[in-house]
Formats: structure tokens, sequence, C-alpha cells
């Protein structure tokens, strides 16, 4: 190991960091800088300058509700929750513009501490305690769009359902990303503005991958059931789409 960066120290509420981060080349605090991007489920996204390892910002992207508050037995309810945040999809870096993208779950969680220390059972979820989720129903989600130099917001995009899948920066100045809604979406990536929207009958809250075939450019969406925890619906399937 050559260096580490620690995001959360004595994590209490889940809140690792589910995926890579895009590395890229920025001007940041008035110079050139090679940098990488570290964001997870707490809800912040840092720029760390991977040469001297210095934090050069730090910014949220969702909702921070009771973020420093120590857990209770009565419990604390906490914003983002124990899905919060960003999950197993990173953000995405468009060199066109020196714009990061980060997509979000906004999803809260009340964590209670046991009162006494738990016993440890063999493939048991073991958090020392007790989480009770607000209702999906009130789940939201954003896509947030930064200055990659400073971390400023540029825009934000506000989904009425968390936001999972990949965000996918083209040299088109377009993104493509998907939502809980089942729709696979197109965006301007210098506002915002959905371009494109296409109901693929399944959660979209995988990956999202453009290529190229004999000259013709592809985009391809995965859709379907997500997991216990977001549950979904639709048959497990990949759309493709191709481009004119």
């Amino acid at each position: 190991m050559l260096w580490y960066h620690q995001a959360v120290p004595h994590d209490v509420r889940d809140w690792d960091l589910t995926h890579a981060g895009p590395l890229f080349s920025t001007t940041a605090a008035g110079k050139k800088r090679n940098v990488i991007v570290a964001s997870g489920k707490d809800g912040l996204l840092r720029l760390i300058d991977r040469d001297t390892h210095e934090v050069l910002y730090t910014v949220p992207f969702t909702t921070q509700e009771n973020v420093d508050v120590p857990l209770t037995v009565e419990g604390v309810r906490s914003c983002p929750g124990l899905l919060g945040g960003q999950e197993w999809n990173g953000s995405a870096y468009s060199p066109l513009s020196n714009t990061l993208f980060v997509p979000a779950v906004d999803w809260c969680t009340t964590f209670k501490k046991a009162a006494d220390t738990p016993t440890f059972k063999q493939e048991d979820h073991y958090y020392g305690g007790t989480i009770v989720m607000d209702p999906f129903e009130k789940a939201r989600g954003w896509l947030t769009a930064l200055d990659a130099s400073t971390g400023k917001t540029r825009w934000r995009y506000a989904s009425n359902t968390p936001m999972l899948a990949a965000v996918t920066a083209t040299a088109g100045n377009v993104l493509f990303t998907g939502d809980f809604n089942r729709d696979f979406l197109t965006l301007d990536a210098t506002n915002g503005k959905v371009l494109y929207r296409f109901n693929t009958g399944g959660e979209v809250a995988g990956g999202i991958v453009t290529y190229a075939v004999g000259g013709k450019q592809y985009v391809a969406a995965v859709s379907g059931y997500v997991s216990a925890f977001f549950k979904g619906s639709g048959p497990a399937g990949v759309t493709v789409f191709a481009l004119p």
C-alpha cells in the first residue's frame, strides 16, 4: 500500500464507499493536479490530489441531516440513511466542460443503538443495533453537475425516485442514466434538461454503456429487479438503442 484516505472514520451508519471514482487531471486550488473523486453513501463528494493526498474540497450532493449526532438507544434519524447517498455506480467526469455528474439516493433512516452488546451470529447482519428505513415512497433522487475544479453546483436534476444507475458522459455533451420510474434517460449535459425518456419495463439501476460496431453507435442499459433492499420489478433485461 502506498497511501490511503479514510473518508468516514468510525463509521456507524454504513456509509462506505461502494464504487470506484473517476481519475483525471484538472486545475484546482491554483494549479494543475492529478486527482481522484471519493464519494459514497455519506452523501459527500471529495476531490483528492493523487500526488499530495490533499483533500481539495468536500461538498454535499444530497440531504444532510443529523450526520454528526451520536447514535442513541432511542434512535437518531439521519440523512443520508443506510441506503442513501451514492450507491453502486460512481460519478462521471466530462473533460469537455470539466464537470462531474453525481447520482444520488435521498432516503433517510432511523438508527437505534443496542442497549446491550449484541451477540454475534454467523451470517447475520451485525449492526450493533437496529435500523428503521423511511417508507420507500418517500425516497427521492438527484443528479448533480459540479464544477470539477471548485465543487460548485452547476445544475441539479430532481427525480421522484432514487437514482442508482450509472451515469455515462459523452463527447456529444449528453448524459445517459436511468431511474426507478423504469425510464432510461438522456439529458443535456449543459443544463440537465431531459432530452429523451424511454420506459424499459423495469427499474434502471445498473450499468449504462455506449459502444460502436461497424461505425454505428449503440447505447445499452440494464433494468429489472434491483436488490432485496431496493426491490424493483420487471424482467431482467438489457435494452439497446441505436444512434443515427
